[in-house]
């Protein structure tokens, strides 16, 4: 029952008013990978192009007229001992436009092992 209360709010928390209105595409690093990323609005959706798979989709809600933001979402590691995460945590973001630098820290909660890792990543994106 804690996982679909869970999973619900994940799911509610995506279509909430966006924090950002831009679309922007660029690359990041850290863990659990490194790879391209897509964000529109407020949703960021990435994918690894490392040796194993990763996907992950963010939800980011902006804190007032401040580079800082909360986000929550999740993703999906293909490794050895991880698999499904949430992943909510906290950031910022410096834009010069139409580039934007970025650097996230947080949990990621894996639903799999019942388990949680301390993640961070940094990214650059070009907005249009």
């Amino acid at each position: 029952m804690r996982f679909i209360s869970c999973f619900a709010l994940i799911v509610s928390a995506l279509f909430v008013s966006p924090a950002f209105s831009k679309t922007g595409v660029g690359v990041m690093v850290g863990n659990p990978y490194w790879g391209l990323e897509l964000k529109h609005n407020s949703l960021r959706m990435n994918v690894s192009l490392d040796d194993n798979f990763g996907v992950g989709v963010n939800k980011v809600f902006g804190i007032n007229d401040t580079p800082f933001y909360v986000y929550a979402g999740g993703h999906y590691v293909d490794r050895d001992k991880y698999s499904i995460a949430l992943t909510p945590g906290v950031g910022v973001e410096i834009n010069a436009n139409p580039v934007g630098f970025y650097i996230d820290f947080g949990p990621s909660f894996y639903l799999d092992e019942m388990d949680f890792d301390w993640e961070a990543r940094a990214g650059l994106r070009v907005y249009f």
